[in-house]
């Protein structure tokens, strides 16, 4: 499974915003069911790579406010892959919450403590 979403926390989503759209041409939309997150359009749907979304430290509890990238990776069935990560020796570090509108997401970590997420689309998500 290939990552699909990419997530910046920052301590200036304004100077990030500014910074990124300068050097990379990145577009931003305002997710209206979060507080200072934005939807980050990394480039035309025809090129390669995938898009992200940048928010405040303070809003990412595992940011530990510090800066941070995390990927996510989409998954069919949340629950069975947070089993498949803790069978694996890694662990949960957000359980299953609810993404308005998205789906289900989870925060996880890898043995060595890199941090990812786990996406199960659901639009009925709440």
């Amino acid at each position: 499974m290939k990552p699909n979403f990419f997530d910046m926390t920052v301590h200036d989503v304004d100077k990030a915003r500014e910074f990124f759209g300068n050097v990379f041409d990145w577009s931003f939309e305002k997710l209206e069911s979060a507080d200072r997150y934005y939807l980050i359009k990394a480039g035309p749907d025809s090129e390669d790579g995938i898009n992200g979304g940048i928010g405040v430290v303070g809003g990412a509890r595992i940011a530990e406010g510090r800066p941070l990238t995390q990927v996510t990776i989409p998954v069919t069935d949340l629950e069975s892959y947070i089993a498949k990560v803790k069978s694996a020796g890694g662990y949960v570090l957000e359980p299953r919450l609810a993404i308005s509108g998205v789906g289900w997401y989870a925060t996880c970590a890898e043995p060595g403590g890199l941090i990812f997420g786990l996406l199960q689309a659901d639009p009925d998500a709440a």
